[in-house]
């Protein structure tokens, strides 16, 4: 409920930002764990955070797959939101491929059952949130174009853990989502807790980001990049999931789910059906002059990947709390709006 305190992780990343800004305009009382002072400032100087003049709380974990990382910055919180996880690159310095298998299938099993066994020492943590991914739930095949498109995944599906080596840091981090919901469910059946858990399950994510100063990080780094890409007159001849949705419903589902309303020990589906190449049409209609003077691009190519999942039971969950998933249209809208504001700045 409001005025109770929550430990945060990834606060400075994409995602991490605007779950904090939920839970603040929640009322909630935020401790935000960070590797380092040196995004604080950032946060602490972005828009929708000044507003708010809140007072967080900074704490420091270095390195939070280290052994009790967690045990200062657990004591005393009510709720955990737990979003800091390793990502893929989205066109920055790729990982190497010999370190694939260490990056992503260790760090974040690692990380999500260190925050686990914190919370458990701590003795004061009712529920802890975290953010999953539908490739923790949905088999590789599905994503290289072999799946059974006809049937329909929900958010309880669990597939088998893999191991490297890997060729492909898509291949890694989706073997190192599945490993890290397997083992947390695991380690709640096994342990007795006074917590419990849910897992948010989102696809692509995409929508403004306060965080991002030029059109340069705007257009690699962030699952952004990969829409704004399509947009920009890119042709993929591989396919992608079909599974998107706003970065502010993750955010708002995520702080949502700290509701006593809302069962625990469940996972939510976090993403919406679209067709990746419908993008093209909307900035079509919303921005003709901008298309006709090259801004964007109606020549892109994109596949669609129809992998279907369970999101409309998860917005039936949440719509007594006011939670319904934005449109496909909007989330392309905000994505090309920031994109023209950087330009137009550059």
């Amino acid at each position: 409920m409001a005025n109770d305190l929550v430990l945060l992780t990834g606060a400075t990343g994409y995602l991490g930002y605007l779950t904090l800004i939920a839970l603040l305009k929640r009322g909630y009382k935020v401790r935000a764990a960070v590797r380092s002072n040196s995004k604080v400032s950032k946060i602490e100087a972005a828009p929708s955070f000044k507003a708010l003049k809140p007072s967080v709380e900074w704490v420091i974990v270095p390195d939070m797959t280290a052994d009790g990382a967690y045990d200062e910055a657990v004591k005393g919180v009510k709720y955990i939101v737990h979003v800091a996880s390793p990502i893929p690159t989205f066109g920055t310095e790729a990982i190497p491929t010999e370190k694939l298998e260490e990056y992503f299938l260790h760090q974040a099993p690692k990380g999500e059952l260190g925050m686990l066994t914190s919370a458990h020492k701590a003795g004061t943590v009712k529920r802890i949130v975290v953010t999953s991914s539908v490739v923790a739930i949905v088999p590789f095949e599905y994503y290289m174009g072999e799946g059974d498109y006809s049937k329909v995944i929900p958010a309880s599906n669990r597939i088998p853990d893999v191991t490297g080596p890997f060729v492909a840091e898509f291949q890694a981090y989706s073997a190192g989502k599945a490993k890290a919901i397997n083992a947390s469910e695991a380690w709640m059946e096994s342990h007795d807790t006074i917590f419990d858990l849910i897992s948010v399950i989102p696809g692509w994510i995409f929508g403004q980001d306060e965080l991002v100063s030029s059109v340069e990080d705007f257009t690699k780094g962030s699952t952004n990049s990969v829409l704004l890409n399509l947009l920009l007159g890119n042709k993929e001849e591989n396919g992608y999931n079909g599974n998107v949705v706003s970065g502010e419903d993750v955010a708002q589902l995520q702080v949502l789910a700290l509701d006593p309303s809302i069962k625990g020990n469940q996972s939510f589906i976090a993403s919406i059906d679209a067709e990746w190449e419908d993008a093209i049409a909307i900035v079509k209609k919303e921005y003709p002059e901008q298309v006709a003077n090259g801004d964007f691009s109606v020549d892109g190519k994109q596949p669609t990947f129809d992998i279907k999942h369970t999101w409309k039971e998860t917005e039936a969950t949440f719509a007594p709390l006011g939670f319904k998933f934005a449109p496909f249209e909007k989330i392309v809208k905000a994505v090309a709006k920031q994109y023209l504001e950087l330009k137009a700045k550059a």
